[in-house]
């Protein structure tokens, strides 16, 4: 991205946010409300079970997901009842045994060429 195009994106950005700025709920200062309830009601109502159980989640209990092994399984199993027959070749690619037709060095070498002529094409 060039400049120009970074100074056309920030504009659009700034309008857009004055654009978004206007309120339309007025502002309600709470800050001299006076409290219901004292720091020790307070703290006693966080300390009770009841309240403290519904602030968070405890992510200890959340039963874990199936392994890659168990989900190909699964798959397999579905393949083999008929289930996904129709999709067979569309559910997944198995890129694990693809043999490749050049050596590495061929490989760094294109890329070296592919950065060189990007470099020189982008007039930095």
């Amino acid at each position: 991205m060039n400049a120009k195009q970074l100074i056309i994106a920030a504009a659009v950005f700034a309008a857009a946010g004055s654009a978004m700025a206007d309120q339309t709920f007025p502002y309600v200062e709470f800050s001299n409300a006076p409290s219901t309830k004292t720091r020790a009601e307070v703290a006693a109502e966080v300390r009770t079970p009841a309240v403290a159980q519904s602030e968070y989640v405890e992510f200890n209990k959340v039963p874990r997901g199936k392994t890659r092994a168990e989900v190909r399984a699964e798959l397999q199993q579905a393949y083999a009842s008929g289930e996904l027959a129709a999709i067979r070749n569309t559910e997944f690619v198995e890129f694990s045994h693809v043999a490749s037709t050049r050596t590495r060095e061929e490989v760094r070498k294109e890329a070296i060429q592919a950065a060189k002529a990007k470099n020189v094409g982008s007039g930095s």
